[in-house]
């Protein structure tokens, strides 16, 4: 074996963190994770990312899949403004959102090296279709392999294992997973061994952000923690009884503890 393999093959770097309602968060902006997840995929490691907002926290405090789900993943990125307050309250000294239809633009960008090869899952045809399209017009270096648009139920065990050869035969760098939470983090944590030298994403609904189907809020509302209502208006029917019978009273009910109590010192995870 020589030198090459023997670094391809090394520890990657721990990653640090913040425990947040028992959540570790990443404490660290978008650079610090693009780095991070560059270095994984440089080295062959391969990764399980989670882009958390303050529904994520909310759910995993209730189910307890979900959380072992996120406890087991590489990294949980905060995408998220209540999730950024509280991961700084509890100790984080860098921690900055990274909104994962950022995290996705900068990873498909690519080193500049090589190729990166992108596995979208989830999402409709129309949707998918155009989000890949956007993908290869952008700048980057990412090439869309695969597109797999399971249907809205569940699967039965042949289909799954059809997916899973599919995603297995196409090689990739990087997997975007866009099933909402928390459908894409169990996805990820049942298919991450058919393809586990490749990044994988749970994207929420960053396809329909790249397909231009759905608009960010100004930038000045997302400064201020208000993404969530431009959210609301563009899909009320949908999201209100999630962000004003689910996320504030349990923000309500956790922010005391993290804005009165003590602040707590952040750790780091050793890689996985």
């Amino acid at each position: 074996m020589d030198a090459r393999d023997l670094t391809h093959r090394s520890a990657a770097p721990a990653i640090p963190h913040v425990r947040v309602n028992g959540v570790r968060i990443f404490d660290g902006d978008l650079d610090d994770a693009v780095a991070l997840l560059r270095d994984r995929l440089a080295r062959g490691h391969g990764a399980r990312i989670a882009t958390a907002n303050l529904d994520f926290l909310a759910q995993a405090s209730r189910d307890a899949i979900l959380a072992a789900d996120l406890e087991a993943s590489t990294m949980v990125v905060p995408d998220g403004a209540p999730v950024v307050w509280l991961a700084r309250r509890a100790g984080a000294g860098r921690v900055r959102r990274v909104a994962g239809v950022d995290l996705v633009a900068r990873l498909c960008e690519g080193s500049g090296e090589r190729e990166l090869r992108v596995v979208l899952y989830g999402s409709t045809e129309e949707v998918a279709r155009d989000a890949a399209e956007r993908l290869h017009e952008s700048e980057g270096a990412a090439r869309v392999t695969s597109v797999i648009c399971p249907p809205f139920r569940p699967l039965d065990e042949e289909e799954e294992d059809a997916e899973r050869a599919a995603i297995g035969a196409a090689q990739p760098h990087i997997v975007l997973v866009a099933l909402g939470c928390p459908r894409q983090e169990r996805l990820i944590a049942r298919y991450f061994d058919c393809a586990p030298q490749a990044v994988w994403i749970g994207v929420g609904g960053t396809f329909e952000l790249l397909s231009g189907r759905k608009r960010r809020a100004p930038a000045l509302m997302q400064a201020a923690g208000l993404e969530w209502v431009a959210r609301l208006s563009q899909e009320p029917s949908r999201l209100w009884r999630r962000y004003l019978l689910r996320d504030a009273p349990f923000f309500l009910r956790l922010a005391p503890a993290y804005f009165l109590g003590r602040r707590r010192p952040a750790g780091s995870l050793p890689s996985r």
